[in-house]
């Protein structure tokens, strides 16, 4: 997805206030409902053809980038728009075709909490079918990237009220970092400057690594050398001598730089494989250079999961790397 940059659209979010129970800066008694990878979209056949509404659809389900299996990027669920009732506006991630001829002109806004928190409502309204679905076009990258945000939002604040209390410590001796790790998370490993934490079910792994070494310059060869290197030495394959690496075709990884709270750095999302063995899944990684500029300091979640579902299992991890303060 393209990289969009939320300070453009600062001018066009409406933040609502209630005074309810807070727990950090979500309204507890006013929670947002609705599925992992969810999404609600009000698009009314009595306007738009089937064809138009197919369109739109189709930018929601094309594929999670960089898991080693097709999946939709959201699951939609369409609306007409006489069923957009109170009954749903508390949906986490909402897009609303407004569609009237008492409108004078077409506009898209974007809206932080309407009727939930966290919740992101966008609303395109207008009377003219075609500037409808040109506003959506225009912006569909921003709409992807503030639904997709959302969803990792749901996932941090849950894990929020549950932090595993030693691997918070820890975090905190090892890196002077905090992240949104729960319980259900133990280490499996730890030395000096390496952190590995894991997450075992009789059908799959969940991993969260951080690790800290001397700062060096911050580009994509690096990032994927200091991981391999990190990885063949500290994580063991399920066959003896093998060892995990990062996947380099089919365009991965996908590096970018990005800013996460005050911490600027590059991002990294791809596959990984095994060397001498046959298992693989799709990683989410966050490198960035201390204040001081001693350090680099990388924050890496991975899954392994054959024969199931993948996606919410690496927003799972994802949204844990992102929560890094």
């Amino acid at each position: 997805m393209k990289k969009i940059f939320f300070a453009l659209l600062a001018v066009i979010f409406m933040l609502t206030s209630c005074e309810q129970k807070k727990v950090g800066s979500f309204k507890v008694d006013n929670f947002s409902n609705g599925k992992a990878g969810e999404m609600l979209l009000v698009m009314d056949d009595k306007y738009f053809s089937e064809g138009q509404e197919q369109e739109v659809i189709k930018c929601f389900e094309q594929a999670q980038p960089a898991i080693n299996q097709i999946e939709p990027l959201f699951d939609v669920l369409h609306f007409q728009a006489a069923d957009f009732t109170s009954k749903f506006v508390r949906h986490r991630n909402i897009v609303h075709f407004d569609f009237s001829p008492k409108y004078n002109n077409n506009i898209i806004s974007f809206e932080r909490n309407a009727w939930s928190n966290p919740q992101v409502y966008i609303k395109i309204a207008g009377n003219n079918v075609d500037s409808c679905l040109n506003l959506f076009r225009t912006h569909v990258d921003t709409i992807l990237e503030l639904l997709y945000d959302n969803d990792l939002k749901r996932v941090q604040y849950a894990f929020n009220r549950e932090l595993e209390p030693t691997i918070k410590k820890t975090l905190k001796e090892m890196f002077d970092i905090s992240l949104a790790v729960p319980m259900h998370y133990f280490i499996a490993n730890k030395t000096d400057d390496f952190l590995w934490l894991r997450f075992r079910t009789t059908k799959n792994d969940r991993f969260i690594m951080v690790y800290k070494q001397p700062a060096y310059e911050l580009k994509e060869a690096n990032v994927i050398a200091m991981r391999d290197t990190i990885t063949k030495r500290y994580i063991p394959g399920a066959v003896k001598g093998a060892y995990p690496i990062i996947t380099q075709k089919f365009g991965f990884p996908i590096v970018n730089p990005t800013q996460i709270g005050s911490k600027k750095g590059l991002e990294m999302r791809g596959l990984w494989e095994s060397v001498g063995d046959h298992m693989g899944g799709p990683f989410y990684s966050f490198t960035y250079l201390t204040a001081d500029k001693q350090y680099c300091i990388t924050v890496d979640g991975f899954v392994y999961a054959p024969q199931e579902n993948k996606r919410d299992y690496l927003r799972e991890v994802e949204a844990i790397v992102k929560s890094v303060k």
